[in-house]
C-alpha cells in the first residue's frame, strides 16, 4: 500500500496473489477462491469485484487464507523466499505431469532434458490506464 499509495489496489492485489499461489503452487482449487469471491460480492449487493472496497477486500484476504489453509494445511506463508522457493519447486514438479508428458512426447522432447525457472521482477498492469 506504501508503494503504491493506494491500500485497495494492494489487498487486491494480495488475494489475487493468495488464490493463484494457492491454486498453482499448491493445488487448491480456484473455483474454492471463486466461489468465496462471489459470496463477498452478493453479501455486499454488488456484481464486481471493483465494487468491493478496502475493507470489503481484507475480510476477502482473510477467507482467502482460511481456504489456502484448509486445502493444504499449512498457513499461507508471508515470507517472499518461501514463496518463492515454493514456485520454483512447482515448477520443477510440473515436468512431471502428465500435460508436460505428453507435449514432450508429441514434440520429441527428450525426457531427460529437465526444464528451467526464469525469475524476474513483476509490473502491475491494473493500475489505471497508465500502468
Amino acid at each position: 500500500a506504501k508503494a503504491t499509495g493506494n491500500p485497495r489496489f494492494a489487498w487486491d492485489a494480495y488475494r489475487r496473489f493468495i488464490q493463484m499461489f494457492g491454486d498453482v503452487v499448491f493445488g487448491v482449487g480456484k473455483s474454492k477462491f471463486e466461489h468465496s469471491l462471489d459470496e463477498s460480492k452478493k453479501a455486499k449487493g454488488v456484481k464486481a469485484d471493483t465494487d468491493l472496497d478496502t475493507n470489503d477486500l481484507k475480510q476477502v484476504v482473510t477467507k482467502f487464507k482460511m481456504i489456502f489453509l484448509e486445502g493444504t494445511g499449512q498457513s499461507f506463508p508471508q515470507d517472499p523466499w518461501v514463496q518463492l522457493k515454493a514456485a520454483r519447486d512447482a515448477v520443477f514438479r510440473s515436468w512431471g505431469n502428465e500435460r508436460a508428458v505428453t507435449y514432450r512426447r508429441m514434440e520429441r522432447i527428450p525426457d531427460d532434458l529437465g526444464t528451467g525457472v526464469n525469475i524476474q521482477a513483476m509490473v502491475f498492469g491494473n493500475m489505471g490506464n497508465d500502468s
